[in-house]
């Protein structure tokens, strides 16, 4: 079994100044590998919000997302996410915040009043923000559970990373304290795949527990037994996947955003970063609706209408067998290029 880890939810005034998180690593899975890849410098901000407006929860302000001297962004300081105690309460934040940032010129007069007049129109504090359910540490890791081959191992620095199986194989990290309805997930990944190869892994929702066997979701491939719980997650809800890797050869061609088998997306749809790049990835799913929306661009949208067969795979449950209530988790792929970083998960309900 494994482990989860912890939010972020404490980042409303990170400009002024936060310490980066040091963490002691935690397995899931299995033993951790070394890690190849060298730590990143000390930043106020240990997961900077790098989507390229500021937003307030679904409303875009037209403000541009810049990087302050701290380290931060302006969706960084507004802080709109988490679950404010009034509308006004959050007004009255935006203001000060802007104020400051006026003061020491990172924005312009006409900036701070586009910010606060889109504070003023938006939802923020008239509903619940995001609660983080992986926030780097080791007690919100703690809170995770595993399944399958492989595992994901938490770094000093707050972040998960996913790592093969001896044999090879994939897995799940995924979230057993409760199951989502409507939702907006967010989280950040990077392509930390060894050379010149690229990662592959994916995040997976609307699935049943996988504590064991469930009646109707087989642990099959194409109908073959593996053995393997975490195929529950792949037959009985959506993947959507990471993976930046070039088209053609032995690649697989479905690409970061695709809603996995059922709407797929190539390369060039799916916007790649170079590797090594932090990216912020939303999934909203409101009924039967899926939006993938990568560094603030919608990428995909999926409707999960009955009926619809994985392609090639004739002898796995079709489309019917996705919900409208699961958890959520996170995919170990199956071979040793294979290492994707997660951080910042958090979650806002919808219904």
């Amino acid at each position: 079994m494994s482990h989860f880890l912890p939010s972020r939810r404490t980042r409303t005034r990170l400009a002024v100044g936060s310490a980066v998180l040091g963490i002691a690593t935690l397995c899931l899975g299995g033993p951790a590998a070394a890690s190849a890849i060298p730590a990143e410098a000390p930043s106020t901000c240990p997961a900077p919000d790098a989507r390229p407006n500021v937003l307030f929860l679904d409303l875009d302000s037209g403000v541009a997302n810049s990087t302050l001297t701290s380290g931060c962004t302006i969706n960084d300081v507004i802080d709109d996410e988490r679950t404010w105690p009034t509308h006004g309460a959050f007004v009255t934040h935006v203001r000060s915040v802007t104020a400051d940032l006026l003061a020491t010129g990172e924005v312009t007069r006409e900036e701070a009043g586009r910010l606060q007049s889109a504070a003023a129109r938006s939802e923020v504090g008239k509903v619940e923000g995001y609660d983080q359910i992986f926030d780097g540490s080791a007690a919100s890791f703690a809170k995770w559970a595993y399944a399958g081959d492989g595992g994901f191992d938490l770094l000093p620095d707050g972040t998960i990373r996913s790592r093969a199986g001896a044999g090879g194989g994939f897995g799940t990290l995924w979230y057993p304290e409760k199951e989502f309805g409507d939702f907006s997930l967010r989280l950040q990944f990077r392509d930390d795949a060894p050379g010149t190869a690229r990662g592959n892994s994916g995040v997976q929702v609307r699935f049943p527990e996988l504590w064991g066997p469930v009646e109707g979701c087989p642990t099959t491939f194409n109908g073959g037994e593996t053995g393997n719980l975490s195929w529950i997650a792949v037959n009985c809800g959506h993947e959507i996947q990471v993976n930046d890797s070039p088209e053609g050869g032995s690649n697989d061609p479905r690409k970061t955003g695709s809603v996995y088998g059922f709407a797929d997306l190539d390369l060039a749809r799916a916007r790649p970063t170079p590797k090594g790049t932090w990216n912020d990835l939303e999934i909203r799913v409101v009924g039967q609706h899926y939006t993938v929306i990568r560094n603030g661009v919608v990428i995909n949208e999926f409707e999960n209408l009955p009926g619809l067969p994985f392609p090639g795979r004739p002898n796995d449950p079709d489309s019917s067998s996705r919900g409208l209530i699961g958890h959520v988790g996170i995919q170990a792929h199956g071979s040793t290029p294979d290492v994707v970083s997660y951080r910042n998960v958090r979650i806002r309900e919808l219904s």
